[in-house]
């Protein structure tokens, strides 16, 4: 996780990174042995940032049921986060509606709350965390270089931060720019 993010949107985050795109190909979300894992770590964090509900709601024991849920759930919010870049463009949010329909969420004025316990309400709290975050989650960024894919928040003032990191991705994607002009220029060979 970074360490910019704020309190209300760290589990998303976290959720968002769960998968190395095109690093490792690394997922936590692999199994329902992974997913377990995934919850066990997250549940001491919660109760360190002074979030007990959130801490055993993650404690829960997850189905295969769980496990899929939170799949189709990681998958819409990084097909929304991606859009998250200045330009980017709206996306159909159909799918993200039908995950949205079931988890246990309910109104508590003025905000959304995860209804119940267990695996589902934890799940349900990403989407809670998301709304009750207002145009903060605006911020939570998919980075766009081809070999990284990184969930990152930004945090600059004008919320234009385009890599996870300028020192690597945002580096390697000027140099590919700047060879591609070079080898644009270079005059040919016979």
């Amino acid at each position: 996780m970074s360490g910019g993010v704020p309190d209300r949107l760290w589990l998303v985050e976290s959720l968002l990174n769960s998968v190395e795109i095109y690093q490792s190909g690394a997922d936590e979300l692999r199994d329902l042995g992974t997913f377990r894992q995934w919850l066990a770590a997250h549940a001491p964090l919660a109760a360190d940032r002074g979030r007990p509900d959130t801490a055993a709601r993650l404690a829960a024991e997850p189905s295969e049921a769980n496990l899929d849920l939170a799949r189709r759930l990681r998958t819409e919010l990084r097909a929304e986060a991606v859009t998250h870049h200045r330009g980017g463009t709206a996306r159909d949010q159909t799918g993200l509606r039908a995950v949205a329909a079931e988890l246990p969420l309910v109104a508590q004025l003025p905000h959304l709350v995860p209804a119940g316990h267990g695996t589902r309400a934890a799940l349900a709290e990403v989407l809670a965390d998301i709304v009750q975050s207002g145009p903060e989650w605006h911020r939570v960024k998919i980075c766009p270089a081809d070999d990284c894919q990184w969930a990152y928040y930004d945090a600059s003032k004008n919320s234009s931060r385009r890599w996870c990191s300028m020192e690597l991705c945002g580096n390697r994607n000027k140099t590919k720019k700047y060879r591609q002009r070079q080898a644009a220029h270079a005059p040919a060979t016979d």
